[in-house]
């Protein structure tokens, strides 16, 4: 089984080239403590994402590191001219020797589109054509196109990423038409910090949808089986109460990061409790505790998630880098072990 680690870049205690500087340095001391891979959330005008540009953070990453897979998760299509993005991908591909982890989606917050003149029901046809200027450009020689949004004309390419024809792909828990269509892609789907249950259904949908387009051409080099990973914040330290008494103030201090652009709108953050105690005894997505009492939940919530691809939130809220770099050491040694006999 691999793992990867989830960021959001809130904004925490320390000013931001600090945070930038001691990121990276967890994400180095992960790579040589065996973490599979990185994954960074894009949002913007948003304390809750202090990398608005997820690919100028990785592309610092990139030449700090040699192992570790690197990806935004998920670019939010909406915001992006795909013919630039197509060319942002793959630099960031041949920067990191083709580590890249390819995450898209159609923006998850409406007041973040809204400030950027979308709506949320415009999301899906602007995110479908998106990606069909980004796969027509990673598969062709010169890039036509004539949409609703985005029109190019004979554009000659000169640039395609290391991997071939695409980096592999990620996506967000889907429905309906969308999900056909990015398991036709063979992306993996990250169901986020959702209960274990609803995971579990999202991923028998999902796999479902992976056997009706297993003939579909672009998953010739994709893996035979959908990868099915979730979030879960996770704080690991010598005794549960420790961990516990981490855990709450950072939660509380990343929930308030995340809901505070809502909060300008009138409204409160969507998808995620504000209770810790919720978040932490009923969702399931936050694990704290001693070494033995993490290793415990989350293998629980892997099996009754039907998850196969796990993403640590180690970094968040308040936490130092100090105890966020102790929880990945402790997770390293005496958790992650247990997850490679899957």
């Amino acid at each position: 089984m691999k793992v990867g680690l989830f960021d959001h870049l809130d904004r925490g205690e320390a000013p931001l080239t600090q945070l930038y500087e001691e990121r990276i340095e967890l994400i180095a001391a992960a790579e040589r403590l065996g973490i599979d891979s990185y994954h960074l959330a894009e949002h913007h005008w948003n304390p809750v994402g202090m990398a608005p540009l997820p690919g100028v953070f990785l592309g610092a990453v990139a030449k700090r590191t040699e192992r570790i897979r690197l990806g935004p998760l998920a670019y939010a299509l909406a915001f992006h001219d795909p013919l630039i993005l197509a060319e942002e991908i793959s630099m960031l591909d041949q920067l990191s020797g083709g580590r890249l982890e390819l995450g898209v989606g159609r923006g998850i917050s409406p007041w973040e589109l809204s400030m950027y003149g979308i709506t949320m029901n415009e999301t899906r046809d602007l995110f479908r054509e998106a990606m069909d200027v980004l796969i027509q450009y990673f598969t062709s020689d010169r890039l036509t196109h004539r949409g609703a949004r985005w029109r190019y004309y004979d554009v000659p390419i000169e640039i395609k990423p290391l991997q071939k024809p695409f980096p592999p792909l990620w996506y967000g828990s889907s429905s309906g038409a969308t999900r056909d269509y990015i398991a036709s892609l063979g992306a993996a789907m990250n169901s986020g910090w959702a209960p274990a249950a609803r995971i579990k259904q999202a991923a028998e949908l999902y796999r479902a949808a992976w056997i009706g387009t297993k003939d579909s051409p672009l998953r010739r080099d994709r893996p035979a089986e959908p990868v099915i990973g979730s979030v879960r914040m996770v704080v690991v330290a010598e005794t549960d109460e420790e961990a516990e008494k981490l855990a709450e103030p950072a939660y509380l201090r990343w929930y308030k990061s995340l809901e505070h652009q809502a909060n300008s709108f009138g409204f409160s953050a969507l998808f995620v409790t504000p209770s810790y105690e919720v978040a932490r005894r009923r969702v399931g997505s936050v694990i704290a505790g001693s070494p033995e009492t993490v290793r415990a939940e989350l293998l629980h919530h892997i099996a009754e998630a039907s998850v196969t691809y796990p993403l640590l939130q180690l970094a968040f809220g308040n936490l130092t880098q100090a105890q966020s770099m102790r929880s990945l050491t402790l997770f390293a040694q005496e958790i992650l072990p247990h997850l490679r006999e899957i």
